[in-house]
């Protein structure tokens, strides 16, 4: 008696899990979507442009400097003008400035990313409470992202009652864009 008790109870367990999922809401929706449809993200891309083009700009005005440095150390080298010891002395220097061009080309990038995250966490939250809205009002335990970042899409089926996409929308204030 007590080996059918111990080879049933594994069944019963299964079917308490199953029963509880049976009694989750799930929904789906497509971030990107809303995201790319909320008046904040025009200005957080203008903001960005305007950033990226300050960063750039500083990034030239190094690069160029080194390339006017390196000009010269070729002009110098051509009249056979230098001693061993400056050529030394200015391959140094400008291998140290090609340093520091990569450097700051890898600060600009970081700094970049670092100023998006910085734009774009109020909206995140923003986004995050209209989800957390919609799935309180609509009884969902979970609601999932239809896509990933690279717009590969995760869901591939699932009915239609259950793609709050359109109540996210409402909640944000904004109407559904046509298809």
């Amino acid at each position: 008696m007590r080996i059918k008790i111990a080879l049933l109870l594994p069944f019963f367990a299964l079917a308490l899990v199953l029963t509880g999922l049976a009694q989750s809401k799930i929904g789906y929706t497509n971030i990107e979507l809303v995201m790319a449809y909320m008046p904040e993200s025009k200005s957080i891309e203008q903001q960005l442009g305007t950033y990226q083009k300050k960063l750039a700009e500083k990034l030239k005005v190094k690069d160029d400097y080194v390339k006017q440095k390196y000009q010269e150390y070729l002009e110098k080298k051509e009249r056979g003008t230098m001693s061993p010891d400056e050529q030394k002395r200015l391959e140094t220097e400008l291998l140290q400035l090609d340093e520091e061009v990569q450097k700051m080309a890898a600060d600009s990038e970081y700094d970049l990313m670092a100023k998006r995250q910085e734009l774009l966490e109020p909206v995140l939250k923003k986004l995050q409470d209209a989800i957390d809205s919609v799935a309180e009002t609509g009884g969902y335990s979970y609601i999932l992202n239809q896509t990933t970042s690279a717009g590969v899409s995760t869901i591939l089926h699932g009915p239609e009652d259950a793609d709050v996409t359109e109540a996210i929308f409402a909640k944000l204030g904004m109407k559904m864009p046509e298809e």
